[in-house]
């Protein structure tokens, strides 16, 4: 996988650091095998799928790649009514912000039960879509704010995508991916996600609070937050 990675070590901002091997992020995985020299503990026990179901049936179809025993695997599909809006763009428009939050409103909900689902997760928690940058990048940023990860490094985490881009979009081509019309969704923009953060942040209580909003259990997003997040001496020990 070329754009798998392990959201630990960032920082929280009353000083906390997240915790390796409990969240995920990444593209579709094509064989059972193909993230285990990305991150320290693979397979997942848990994965969640932001595809739609014709883009799953239309990139393999069938079962998961990780559908094995010892990982449980959730499909929470994002992004279905955000297609007329983007085919609609000129291919010329390099400007997602609209598009960002536009899902970020339309899968608000989902975005609530995923925090559930990593919070009972039995160990390390996969989740992504196609290409693991645009629904994964939103999802894994309000996670993490809701968290109480720095705005920054949040951001920083979603723009690391841009250094996998180039194997990322050649591996995609070779598994039969078709590349996006609107090209500015062959990369990463960081002003589309502070945007989407700025919207979910304005929400009383913030991050945390939106979810809440958005029908997330409370003692679910105490037990995510106590799984990610530990003291920074208990990491370094």
């Amino acid at each position: 996988m070329e754009n798998l990675r392990d959201v630990r070590g960032l920082r929280t901002d009353d000083g906390r650091i997240v915790r390796r091997a409990v969240l995920y992020r990444g593209e579709t995985p094509r064989t059972p095998h193909a993230g285990r020299t990305g991150v320290a503990v693979w397979p997942p026990a848990v994965v969640v799928d932001l595809r739609t179901i014709a883009e799953a049936h239309l990139h393999g179809g069938g079962r998961h790649a990780l559908d094995r025993p010892g990982t449980a695997v959730y499909s929470v599909p994002m992004g279905a009514s955000l297609a007329p809006a983007l085919s609609g763009a000129q291919t010329t428009d390099g400007d997602l912000t609209a598009a960002y939050r536009h899902l970020v409103r339309d899968a608000a909900d989902a975005i609530a039960a995923i925090v559930g689902i990593v919070a009972r997760a039995p160990g390390p928690a996969l989740v992504h879509c196609t290409a693991g940058k645009d629904r994964t990048g939103i999802v894994v940023a309000v996670l993490l704010r809701a968290a109480g990860v720095r705005r920054d490094d949040v951001v920083a985490d979603y723009l690391r995508t841009e250094e996998n881009l180039p194997r990322l979009w050649a591996a995609l081509r070779a598994a039969g991916v078709r590349e996006p019309r609107n090209r500015a969704l062959l990369g990463v923009q960081g002003p589309a996600l502070e945007a989407v953060l700025d919207e979910v942040e304005a929400h009383p209580g913030g991050a945390a609070g939106w979810l809440a909003t958005h029908g997330v259990d409370p003692a679910d997003l105490d037990r995510f937050v106590a799984r990610l997040v530990g003291p920074v001496a208990a990491e370094a020990a």
